[in-house]
Order: structure tokens, then C-alpha cells, then sequence
């Protein structure tokens, strides 16, 4: 039997088995040596991994080869342009502008779900709409997906139709990632047993599955993500992002210290970035600790939430924080003009009942109202 086998380039497909090993060889010794790959090598890497064509041992060497070397700029986009290639993609119809706030995860402080909580405030307010897109957790107590579906909200891709409708009509749909990314099901179980972050957790955040999306707010728990997603945002078609970290690591706007806020804007092939460094105390918010926006386990983070979303933390810590992260996704989507009136719209809607209604609005339309009940009795 003949051994000499041509080393391989990255077509478009692995030719044969024992080519695809000998590539799989290739990439892992140069990430084993500190190399970083090239746009084209890791953009091939994930769309055969997006297409079941990776074993498990594989993809698991790979992703802490990626998590030991580090990323870069031009490893980031490729991986974004294979993901985004394979995913599939709705435009619902809004005339307000298309909005997303998704974190990193990763930060393992145990926090409640802030993100969750400030998309449904947020997208209670007037003149704007949310498309949140989220997954189960993978490195952390609760994801937004584990939430929804607790209160009833439909994630099977039977209802992919009937979420852009919620956007359009309602103002708020949740994008369940798997159902837009299917390819990312070969590496969901190594992910949930690595149980860190990879880098999924920094590319699942860029990959909002509307095309039309308008703004997003990032969050970051890794400080070397705010240098590299800014440079991103035009290739993802936005026009506004806002890029935040806070100084104790949470990927999201916090009140237990300053944080790092990163403005971007792509109009017209023009490129800004304004960083800012937003204090809590100049908006009239209470520094607190961080053992006051931490639970115990799954339940507990979703049930806070919700007790945010229904008005039953008034004038908390909790609440206060929800409510900043609610004005961050009413600045980029052109609501607010700043944290003090993004604050003061959400604070508004709440007092009026406007998140609750929504939700139950939502779910009576699309999902499974008795779940919903259930889940209230419970708060």
C-alpha cells in the first residue's frame, strides 16, 4: 500500500480520511508551537467542524489549543465568517432599529442573569426592537435560554417563524442559538465538559443570526476582547455597538465599580470609537458589592431575574443594575441619548408594568402560558 500521501491544502474539503488526520496533525503543531493561524486555515477548521467532519478528541485539542495560544485579530474574523456562513439567517420586518445585548460569559462570578433581564425592559420601551440570542449556559449557573424555556417560550426551530413575527409585532424575539446554528451541536457536549471558556464563548456573541441587526452591546469578562471585538464591528454589518466591561471582570455594565465603555459606529464606510470610563456614582447609583448580585444555582439566578422583569426588587441593587444595562440597549438603538435618560426610560416602563405585560403577551402568543404561571408562583 502506497504511504505517499500529498501534505494537504485547505480546499474547500478534506480529501480523504487519512488527509484530514495529517491536516488535523498540521494545525494542532502549530498551535502547539505558538503559532496563530490564518484566516483561511481556521475558517476551514470550523466549517468542517460545523459539518460533523471533526472527532471529538480533535475539536477537544483544538479548543484548548486556541484557549492556551490565544486569539487574534485575524483568527476572530475567520472564525466569524465560518459560522456565520453556516448559520441561517432571518430578517424580520421592523421599522425600529434591530437590536442585541449578549455577553462572553466566562466571568464564573455567578451573577444573575442581567442580559436577560435588561433585553425584555429594554425592548418594553417604545420605538425599539430586540432580537436576543443566547444558549444554555456552558460555563456558568444559567444562559437566557435556560430562563425562556422555564417560563414557557418556544426554542425548537418549528417557531423560527413565529419569533421573527414576535420582533415584528411585539418588539422582542429570543434567537435559541442551536436553532439557527446547527453545525455548533459537534462541539455543544465538549464545550459543556471543558466547562471554560472558549472560543465560542467570545464568537457566539458576534453571530446574531438577523441579518438586519442594527446595534448590539457586548459584553466582555476578558480584557483583550475590548481591543479586539471594536475592530470587528464593521464586518458584522452593525451600525452602533457598545463594547463594556467592568473593572471586576463582569461582562456586563456593573454598580460595584467603574467600567470600561467602548462606543463604536460604522455610517456611511466611516469608522469611530469613543472609550469612556463610566462610574455608577455619576449616575446617581450606590456602589455595592458583588456578593449582592450573586445566586446559588440555576432557579435561583432565573427567579431573580424574573423578580427584576416584574417590578418586585424596587429601588434594589438588583434592579439597579438591570436598569443600567437596560439604558445601554436603549443608547445604541437610537432611544437614548445617555445613561441618565436610557435609565430614566427604563425605570419608567417598569413602574408601569410594561416588561411583565410583555412577557406575558409573548408567551401567550408563541409559547406555553402555563409554564409562565407556574413560573410566577414561584417569584
Amino acid at each position: 500500500m502506497s504511504h505517499n500521501i500529498k501534505e494537504p491544502t485547505l480546499t474547500k474539503d478534506f480529501h480523504s480520511k487519512e488527509e484530514g488526520q495529517l491536516l488535523h496533525k498540521l494545525i494542532l503543531t502549530k498551535l502547539s508551537r505558538r503559532e496563530h493561524l490564518n484566516h483561511k486555515e481556521i475558517a476551514e477548521v470550523f466549517r468542517n467542524i460545523t459539518e460533523g467532519n471533526c472527532s471529538d478528541i480533535f475539536i477537544s485539542a483544538f479548543l484548548m489549543g486556541l484557549v492556551i495560544n490565544g486569539i487574534n485579530h485575524d483568527e476572530f474574523s475567520g472564525v466569524i465568517d465560518a459560522i456565520r456562513s453556516a448559520s441561517i439567517r432571518i430578517t424580520p420586518n421592523t421599522i425600529f432599529p434591530l437590536v442585541d445585548n449578549c455577553g462572553t460569559g466566562g466571568d464564573m462570578l455567578n451573577t444573575f442573569n442581567i442580559s436577560t433581564a435588561a433585553a425584555i425592559i429594554a425592548s418594553s420601551c417604545e420605538n425599539i426592537a430586540v432580537a436576543k440570542h443566547g444558549n444554555r449556559s456552558s460555563s456558568g449557573l444559567s444562559g437566557s435560554a435556560d430562563l425562556f424555556d422555564y417560563i414557557g417560550y418556544p426554542l425548537d426551530e418549528d417557531n423560527r417563524k413565529s419569533v421573527a413575527s414576535s420582533i415584528e409585532t411585539m418588539g422582542f424575539g429570543f434567537l435559541f442559538a442551536p436553532v439557527y446554528h446547527p453545525g455548533l451541536k459537534h462541539v455543544s457536549r465538549i464545550r459543556k465538559e471543558l466547562g471554560i471558556q472558549t472560543v465560542f464563548n467570545k464568537i457566539g456573541p458576534l453571530c446574531n443570526p438577523c441579518s438586519n441587526l442594527y446595534a448590539q452591546v457586548i459584553g466582555v469578562s476578558d480584557s483583550l476582547m475590548l481591543a479586539t471585538i471594536p475592530k470587528i464591528i464593521p464586518m458584522l454589518g452593525l451600525k452602533r455597538a457598545m463594547v463594556v466591561r467592568s473593572e471586576d471582570g463582569m461582562d456586563e455594565l456593573s454598580t460595584t465599580g467603574k467600567n470600561t465603555v467602548i462606543h463604536v459606529t460604522w455610517e456611511d464606510g466611516k469608522y469611530g470609537i469613543d472609550t469612556e470610563i463610566l462610574d455608577p456614582l455619576s449616575l446617581g447609583i450606590p456602589r455595592v458589592s458583588i456578593n449582592e448580585m450573586m445566586v446559588r444555582n440555576k432557579m435561583d439566578s432565573i427567579n431573580e431575574s424574573l423578580r427584576v422583569i416584574y417590578g418586585l426588587h424596587n429601588n434594589n441593587p438588583r434592579e439597579d443594575i438591570v436598569l443600567l444595562n437596560s439604558a445601554a440597549v436603549l443608547i445604541v438603538g437610537n432611544r437614548a441619548k445617555s445613561f441618565d435618560e436610557g435609565m430614566a426610560i427604563a425605570r419608567e416602563s417598569l413602574v408601569e408594568g410594561r416588561p411583565q405585560k410583555l412577557l406575558k403577551k409573548m408567551i401567550k402568543s408563541i409559547g406555553d402560558p402555563s409554564k409562565l404561571e407556574l413560573a410566577e408562583k414561584a417569584l
